[in-house]
């Protein structure tokens, strides 16, 4: 039994069959049905029932699935660390809240960089971003930091080996679509808000705030919609008269039929991006970052 043989079984199981797998794979599907016979031979037991349909686990599969899991990931973890780098491979991959610059930032990297060969952008809740770093699966993180949120994040970040850099700072905004009887002001209070439902991107625990990537939570709040998907948040916006909050650094929000008000009176937050604290940037890294900070000096709402 050897770490390929899991992974085989692994990809089998994520697929639901051989010839699904094999292609993920890119072995054949002979060279795939020999390996787990083989396996399963070493086993003595059944992990596969296979049919016309495709196939699944048995329950001694199940069990067998369940037990490589934590070996799967450690060896993932070693290979991140040790391996992914550009003299062995075209890879560049990113973590973030839900930012939609980061669409604008990798399509100019997509087409300057044509000799990489995978690109990964991973949008996700705070928790995972940090641990997508601190585990090597990215070079960088962009999280949002604020007087709130600080002092937590920075343990965390610490916990792990990293490190941050400010990118820039701006003033908290509300979202609203184009018709809400708010959207013709110049300004938003806070008192303002009282009789609207807020929108808020879902986290892993309510019980720390410094998770939280929505900027305003105030008590009184008449009602809390919450949802992981950008587009969700925005066609709720579109659709009700429910509030979101942000950096304000949104791509031409005309187009979304939405508005971005200027919260009255917020404190400053800050973009930063999070990174290992002994890996060295990489080049493509590096473009990355400078065209990010670009962005964000040209952007009328950063400063």
């Amino acid at each position: 039994m050897n770490i390929q043989q899991m992974r085989y079984v692994a990809a089998i199981a994520n697929n639901g069959s051989f010839r699904e797998a094999a292609k993920k794979l890119y072995i054949s599907q002979p060279s795939l049905s020999h390996a787990i016979k083989e396996l399963e031979k070493e086993l003595d037991v059944q992990l596969f029932e296979r049919t016309r349909q495709g196939a699944s686990l048995t329950s001694e599969g199940m069990d067998f699935f369940q037990y490589t899991q934590p070996i799967l990931a450690q060896v993932e973890l070693l290979e991140n660390r040790y391996l992914a780098n550009e003299q062995h491979e075209k890879h560049f991959s990113i973590s973030s809240q839900h930012y939609d610059f980061l669409s604008i930032i990798m399509s100019q990297l997509i087409h300057e960089f044509q000799d990489y060969n995978d690109f990964r952008i991973f949008e996700s809740t705070t928790l995972n971003v940090i641990k997508d770093v601190e585990q090597y699966r990215s070079e960088i993180g962009i999280l949002l930091f604020n007087e709130s949120n600080q002092a937590g994040l920075s343990r965390l970040l610490e916990n792990g080996e990293l490190e941050y850099e400010i990118l820039t700072t701006f003033q908290t905004h509300i979202f609203m679509r184009r018709g809400h009887p708010l959207a013709k002001q110049s300004v938003i209070h806070l008192d303002d808000l009282h009789d609207y439902a807020q929108v808020r991107f879902t986290q892993e625990t309510n019980n720390y705030t410094y998770f939280a990537e929505d900027l305003i939570d105030f008590p009184g709040i008449s009602q809390v919609i919450h949802t992981s998907d950008r587009a969700t948040l925005t066609g709720i916006l579109q659709g009700t008269d429910a509030y979101g909050s942000g950096s304000g650094l949104v791509e031409d929000p005309k187009s979304q039929g939405i508005v971005l008000i200027p919260l009255a009176d917020s404190p400053e937050n800050k973009m930063v991006m999070i990174k290992k604290k002994k890996r060295k940037i990489s080049g493509i890294g590096e473009v990355f970052l400078t065209k990010l900070r670009q962005y964000f000096e040209e952007f009328p709402q950063s400063k």
